[in-house]
């Protein structure tokens, strides 16, 4: 099977939150042999950033002038440190528009596989846009989509966790197992029944395929289990919380 990650773009504020991604994303590349590629975006929107936040990554605003001016020295000081702490080549990137449209166009030029964001735990109103504008990178960019929290630490990458719903997810199923043999961790595949109830003959069909899916590419341990709930997602977060997941895997959807 092809690898995947063979390339990766890190998007960086110059925020803890993206310094701590920036870490997680050396890791991974250390991992897969990566080529690590650092995007920093600034805006070229003059409307406050109350106005425009489609123009500006998660803590620009919170930036300085000094710093954002800077921000070709910034991106070097990273690069530098993450270059001798993992000891891998790492490429800086600067550009100027809305997000989202930037990141498309260095994912399709660059042939990126793998998007890190940093992301903190904020006030409602800052969690609110975050979600939407990571929802966004998510839906738009073609390739995989890591949210990266403070707490993340690829090390302790042991247990994965792949919700299972109306269809056998096989690009998940194949990402699944590329972190699962590189970190040595566990998958586990669940899918939701409502109020106590077995699964469906069809979710039953699906979960069974998926799983024989991941079996027949990989010997890893794998976990097949249902949840209760009436919401596939409110599940997956309940069962991650109690099993101490370290990643879930997520479709678009």
């Amino acid at each position: 099977m092809k690898e995947d990650f063979k390339r990766i773009l890190v998007l960086t504020d110059f925020s803890q939150a993206s310094f701590h991604a920036a870490e997680e994303a050396a890791m991974i590349a250390t991992k897969f042999n990566s080529e690590l590629h650092l995007l920093h975006v600034a805006s070229n929107s003059r409307l406050p950033w109350v106005l425009a936040p489609e123009a500006y990554f998660f803590h620009l605003a919170e930036n300085n002038k000094e710093e954002i001016q800077n921000s070709s020295v910034l991106l070097e000081k990273i690069k530098m440190d993450l270059e001798k702490r993992f000891e891998l080549a790492v490429r800086c990137h600067e550009a100027e528009g809305k997000l989202c449209e930037t990141v498309n166009k260095y994912v399709d030029n660059l042939q990126i596989d793998l998007v890190v964001l940093g992301a903190k735990r904020e006030n409602w109103f800052k969690e609110l846009l975050f979600e939407s504008k990571a929802k966004d990178i998510i839906r738009s960019v073609n390739s995989e989509v890591l949210c990266v929290y403070p707490e993340s630490n690829s090390n302790r990458l042991k247990k994965i966790v792949l919700p299972i719903g109306k269809y056998i997810p096989k690009r998940k199923i194949k990402l699944a197992y590329e972190l699962a043999k590189k970190f040595a961790a566990n998958v586990h595949l669940i899918s939701l029944t409502r109020n106590g109830r077995n699964l469906s003959n069809e979710d039953t069909k699906i979960l069974m395929a998926s799983y024989q899916y991941l079996k027949d590419i990989t010997n890893i341990p794998i976990e097949c289990k249902t949840v209760l709930g009436s919401n596939l997602a409110q599940a997956t977060i309940q069962y991650a919380e109690d099993i101490g997941a370290d990643l879930i895997l997520v479709n678009t959807g």
